[in-house]
């Protein structure tokens, strides 16, 4: 099956087959994203977790819808995954104001160090909004695109989920 995604803004192809070597393991399967060739399997732990075995190698991705996108965060790192294809399919709708809201919400289970913003402010496309920390490790939250700063829904400290709105930015309208 191929796919035509944008990786945190980027535009990749990838490919999923399952390995001839491997034709009673339903599970085993290879991607190809551009020359390279990875092996994988996952296991889906819940509707916000995945076990991946990639080459070998055992990680966890934590995983967080935002509108249509996929945000995943493996090792420390947060990627915004948009599946091009799916995006063809389901047109946005045009409307109102609300509709211009984009929520921020974590990737998975953390608590919050730092609010950067407060309401009210105006923020750039890709200006720190929120630092989490997870599994003993930092993670930044960014503004994706141009606005003010509607709704702040978390405070230093405190335990957050994933599907928890954390920030809400009315897009600017020069954007």
């Amino acid at each position: 099956m191929e796919y035509s995604l944008t990786v945190n803004g980027e535009q990749k192809k990838m490919a999923i087959t399952s390995p001839p070597s491997a034709p009673s393991a339903l599970e085993d399967k290879e991607a190809v994203i551009g020359e390279q060739i990875y092996k994988f399997r996952a296991t889906v732990i819940d509707d916000h977790k995945l076990l991946l075995s990639i080459n070998g190698s055992q990680v966890a991705a934590y995983l967080a819808r935002v509108g249509k996108e996929t945000q995943v965060f493996i090792n420390g790192e947060l990627y915004s995954i948009l599946d091009l294809g799916e995006a063809d399919k389901n047109p946005q709708r045009r409307g109102g104001p609300h509709d211009q809201l984009q929520k921020i919400t974590p990737p998975m289970p953390a608590v919050v160090i730092r609010l950067l913003v407060a309401l009210g402010d105006a923020v750039k496309k890709g200006q720190p909004l929120i630092v989490l920390s997870a599994m003993k490790m930092e993670a930044t939250l960014y503004a994706p695109y141009a606005g003010t700063v509607k709704k702040i829904n978390a405070a230093a400290g405190e335990q957050v989920m994933p599907g928890l709105i954390l920030v809400e930015i009315e897009q600017a309208l020069e954007e």
